[in-house]
């Protein structure tokens, strides 16, 4: 299958273009780290129908502009315009491609999921949310401390990825920990009571607990907001999930 290149003012896209498009369009978020590309997830998507574009954040791999929390949440609404305008030229041959885009559908894994969970688009959308981080607190709670005075999380990414999430700050990486950032689901409940949710999570995980999501579930039930909650067995977190569950949400998501 051909992958096609676009890209949007600042961000980056792989595209997996179906033969014969269901006109429904997947947009997927990318987890921190993340590790491009989803060949799996897009080529599965695409011979079923879907239109499946993969993005990179601003400031991160192929994208412009500088990492920042905020930023990953406010691209959401750069690549949903970007999508539902329904066409654009690949950057290979300058070749027009065009989809039909009758649904979007947010898709992400961990930190993508929680970004997802914190968009403030007021649109109908279907959300798909692979192990998302959903509690700031429970998360910082999770990181090892480390004698620099840096947790192991963004150690990893200032030292493993210096030229992956450029831009990134310490000061930024401590406003989202403790919810100073656009990236909060627990504070964005009232705009998801118009989306379809859907929530996964493997019962190997051992980054995300089961027992974050089963909680945060629990408080959108709590205001009125629906949920479909599918645990996976034997997934683990990250790309072992999405392997094993993308058959399962291809079911879902032609209904």
């Amino acid at each position: 299958m051909i992958v096609y290149r676009l890209k949007s003012k600042n961000i980056v896209y792989d595209l997996y273009l179906p033969e014969q498009g269901n006109g429904k369009v997947v947009l997927y978020v990318p987890g921190l780290p993340g590790h491009p590309r989803k060949s799996n997830l897009g080529g599965t998507f695409a011979v079923n129908g879907f239109t499946f574009f993969e993005m990179r954040f601003p400031g991160t791999w192929e994208s412009d502009g500088k990492f920042s929390m905020n930023a990953c949440v406010e691209s959401l609404e750069e690549a949903y315009a970007f999508i539902r305008n329904g066409s654009a030229v690949e950057l290979r041959r300058e070749v027009e491609k065009k989809w039909n885009c009758d649904e979007v559908i947010f898709m992400g894994s961990s930190f993508g999921g929680g970004v997802i969970l914190s968009s403030k688009i007021k649109d109908h959308l279907t959300l798909v949310l692979m192990a998302p981080v959903t509690s700031l607190g429970t998360l910082k709670n999770s990181l090892v401390p480390l004698s620099s005075g840096e947790d192991d999380l963004f150690h990893l990414l200032k030292e493993g990825y210096t030229n992956v999430y450029r831009g990134l700050t310490k000061k930024d990486w401590q406003s989202f920990l403790y919810g100073k950032t656009l990236i909060n689901p627990e504070a964005n409940l009232d705009n998801l009571k118009n989306k379809k949710l859907i929530f996964l999570h493997g019962s190997n995980d051992t980054v995300i607990k089961s027992d974050d999501t089963n909680e945060f579930v629990k408080k959108l039930e709590a205001v009125g907001i629906q949920v479909k909650l599918l645990m996976v067995p034997g997934a683990g977190h990250g790309g072992d999930l999405e392997d094993k569950s993308v058959n399962i949400l291809v079911s879902e998501l032609k209904i």
